[in-house]
């Protein structure tokens, strides 16, 4: 049998019970509100108006516009060079000598035999005047005459021939010749290039021969050259459209006064078609398209309004848009893909206002803790 002490705490368990029972039915129902209505985390950014152009991007090799192969039309042993790979020559700068005894000699014959043939056909005129010899004869000698000046000048060109002087301004990328090597007529000798004007070719599609235009400009990137841009001009577009590639002929001047760029360098080429002025852009992720619609997401009144846009050009991430949107409303960026319209979001990158602050603020200052102490 129970005693009364043992009833009473009988009783006052069964009434702690059914109290908090009573008390945890209504928080649970408030707790299964609050999952019914879970934000869905996003980050936004404001929709702004800028300039935005319409680019083809593509690849090319830097050019030389002016460059040359250095070749001898002589035959002989390299006597002397006075230039080494990576110089810079001026036009006409002596490169390299061929030993030039040989045309020497050439020369002193060829001008011997021109001295005594002129001799005769001096002599001869004077009795084709006295009518002592035929006027063929004379012609004839005249001929010989003009045939030893020919033998003569040829010695002459030899002879310059056997100085290389380079033929442009420039700088020696190749030099493949030494000092007492033979070298035979029209053997490569050296290359030269100049560097203060390069080109870019590139190959556009058929259907952009309306957009390219003279003068129009290019941006140019190189890996070698990081975080800086780099302008080109059209300088010529090709006549002719090739039928097996359906391309045709770009050339991109481009100018190097400070000779940063060099020869042989890849090229990413970003060739500006046209440019539309302060116009609305968004991030390029933000966009969702599905069945040829495109659409993004705006938060106002921290739910997720689905909007449906027009896409305009396009520019590295940024996307021209137009539609039912505004400069400033907020799109989502990241986190658009799980959310729906009307869908409740928390903007995890929002900026807190001066009122969240102050009450975050009190409510650290004001929160106790209260200990309720039984016997």
């Amino acid at each position: 049998m129970l005693t009364f002490s043992k009833t009473s705490l009988l009783v006052s368990a069964l009434l702690t019970t059914a109290f908090l029972t009573a008390c945890s039915e209504p928080e649970a129902k408030e707790e299964d509100n609050k999952i019914a209505e879970f934000a869905i985390p996003v980050m936004v950014v404001s929709i702004e108006r800028k300039d935005i152009s319409s680019n083809f991007h593509t690849t090319a090799i830097l050019e030389s516009r002016n460059e040359a192969d250095i070749i001898t039309r002589v035959t002989g042993i390299i006597e002397e060079l006075t230039v080494e790979e990576g110089d810079f020559v001026e036009k006409g700068q002596l490169l390299a000598k061929v030993d030039a005894r040989r045309y020497q000699l050439a020369l002193d014959k060829a001008e011997a035999e021109l001295a005594g043939i002129k001799q005769e056909l001096q002599r001869l005129s004077l009795m084709v005047e006295k009518q002592l010899v035929s006027a063929q004869a004379s012609d004839k000698l005249k001929y010989q005459h003009r045939a030893a000046i020919a033998a003569r000048d040829l010695a002459v060109l030899d002879l310059l021939d056997s100085q290389i002087v380079a033929p442009i301004s420039g700088y020696i990328s190749q030099r493949l010749i030494k000092t007492g090597h033979f070298t035979q007529g029209y053997q490569k000798l050296f290359h030269i290039v100049d560097q203060s004007s390069l080109q870019a070719v590139v190959y556009l599609p058929e259907h952009k021969l309306s957009y390219v235009k003279l003068g129009q400009q290019a941006l140019l990137n190189f890996s070698a050259r990081q975080g800086q841009q780099f302008i080109a001009q059209v300088r010529s577009i090709s006549p002719v459209i090739d039928s097996r590639s359906g391309t045709f002929k770009v050339i991109l001047s481009l100018a190097n006064d400070e000779l940063q760029l060099k020869p042989g360098m890849f090229a990413q080429i970003a060739l500006t078609f046209a440019t539309h002025k302060d116009t609305l852009t968004i991030p390029t992720d933000a966009i969702i398209t599905l069945d040829n619609q495109s659409k993004i997401y705006l938060v106002k009144d921290n739910k997720a309004v689905e909007v449906l846009i027009n896409k305009g050009f396009v520019q590295e991430q940024l996307t021209e848009i137009s539609g039912e949107l505004h400069e400033g409303d907020s799109v989502v960026v990241n986190g658009q893909h799980n959310l729906k319209a009307n869908a409740l979001v928390e903007i995890l990158n929002a900026k807190p206002s001066a009122e969240d602050s102050f009450n975050d603020e009190e409510l650290i200052e004001t929160d106790t803790v209260i200990v309720i102490a039984t016997k």
